[in-house]
């Protein structure tokens, strides 16, 4: 029996299958041996044999894979699993074929998750590169997405061409000149198969779902393909290695969830042939940051205006919608995580944020007996929008300080507007809106 910890699990050149390599210093600290492996010398290796034998797929999928031929080993490892239902350790395989086919590195992945976790307990924000990581005093679950986005995952401009459309909001157009804005789509299947990453990853989450825990990790998920029992049945009392079918199943969920963060916080989108460059959420919310109102009218107009955008862009009554899924994938990476025993320390930046927005969606709920994944959604929304929600507190103040200058119809509706923008958000309603 040989012990291999999520070390050696990481210390493949390519990051998935176990493979020890002498003399590596890992980085990700606190990571100890979680994923047991029992096993002797395969006799069809040592004779030669190329049968279609389940033993010898699978070992010259793991081949294929160590000498990065992800086609071979997409086919060989696809041999394998359908084989027999107890293939959990050829979803394994394929888990991290389709992670480096997404053109991630899984041993970088891991450690930069570890190195947040570390240094999230720093009082001061700083800048990595180009990107920026906040103190711990003002993390959110949507900062952390954005750092953890901007450090792990490049995104192409044809992807997220993909992820989103334009949407027409013509009250924009006087304040900021903008007169439509790049809106999410609702993920499908078919716009997970005409995004390159994540059809890539669609496949890994496919073949590790039946091998994963049903009580701790799939009764927590909204995500169809986890809910439904033809796309996901239940293999879990099959002989596998579960630990890594976990830890796999996590960095899968981790990289579709920041797919999901670029298409929801998109500032601009490059144009390309036929398609002009989008202005997303983030360009939108910083012009009307910046924008100067003439008269409490203009600003009426221009918040009912966003207000819609945000509903669209952040549609928490959309289970299928890029926040909730997004949200969804967290909890799926923590849950996972958790069920591999991987150790909190090495969690801790993604576990921590999930816990202060189950907070502030159970009082968001309050006796409610609605979805706890909707006020979820309406938690991460309302960080998401915190700081616009905020500057619009205070233009609305400012129109509305000279006793008349605004009429109650116009307070009426910039009161409505707010409430739709600030939803989920701890900001401080505007004066005349208390």
């Amino acid at each position: 029996m040989r012990i291999e910890g999520v070390e050696s699990f990481l210390s493949h050149d390519k990051g998935g299958f176990p493979m020890i390599r002498l003399g590596t210093k890992i980085a990700v600290i606190g990571i100890l041996p979680f994923l047991v492996s029992c096993g002797s010398a395969n006799i069809n290796k040592i004779f030669g044999s190329k049968d279609d034998s389940y033993a010898s797929l699978l070992e010259r999928a793991q081949e294929a894979y160590d000498v990065n031929n992800l086609t071979l080993a997409e086919t060989l490892g696809n041999k394998a699993y359908a084989r027999s239902d107890n293939n959990g350790d050829a979803a394994v395989l394929l888990g991290s074929v389709y992670l480096s086919s997404a053109g991630i590195d899984i041993f970088q992945l891991v450690k930069k998750l570890s190195s947040l976790s570390a240094n999230k307990t720093s009082t001061a924000a700083t800048t990595t590169g180009t990107c920026a990581s906040t103190a711990a005093t003002s993390q959110t679950a949507g900062n952390l997405m954005a750092e953890l986005s901007c450090k792990i995952l490049s995104l192409s401009e044809a992807d997220k061409l993909v992820l989103g459309t334009d949407v027409d909001f013509s009250g924009l157009t006087a304040s900021t000149g903008i007169s439509t804005v790049y809106v999410p789509k609702e993920v499908t299947d078919e716009l997970r198969a005409r995004v390159s990453v994540l059809a890539s990853l669609d496949k890994g989450i496919r073949k590790l779902c039946p091998f994963i825990d049903r009580t701790l990790v799939i009764s927590q998920s909204i995500d169809e393909r986890h809910t439904n029992a033809d796309t996901c049945p239940d293999r879990t009392t099959s002989k596998f290695n579960s630990a890594k079918a976990h830890i796999s199943f996590a960095l899968l969920h981790l990289i579709e969830a920041l797919v999901f963060q670029q298409g929801l916080l998109a500032e601009t989108v490059s144009a390309s042939e036929g398609v002009k460059a989008r202005t997303g959420i983030t360009g939108v919310s910083a012009k009307i940051s910046a924008a100067k109102f003439t008269s409490p009218v203009a600003l009426v107009t221009t918040l009912a205006s966003f207000k819609k955008v945000i509903d669209a862009v952040a549609d928490t009554t959309n289970p299928k919608a890029q926040i909730a899924l997004a949200l969804n994938g967290f909890i799926v990476v923590a849950q996972s995580f958790t069920a591999a025993g991987v150790p909190e320390k090495v969690t801790s930046v993604i576990t921590k944020q999930l816990t202060k927005l189950k907070a502030t969606a159970s009082t968001l709920k309050g006796s409610s007996t609605g979805s706890d994944s909707t006020y979820q959604s309406q938690a991460l929304k309302g960080q998401l929008n915190a700081s616009v929600a905020s500057t619009m507190a205070t233009k609305i103040n400012a129109a509305c300080s000279v006793a008349g200058a605004c009429s109650p119809s116009d307070i009426t509706s910039m009161c409505a507007s707010f409430s739709g923008i600030s939803e989920g958000a701890v900001v401080t309603k505007p004066t005349v809106c208390q």
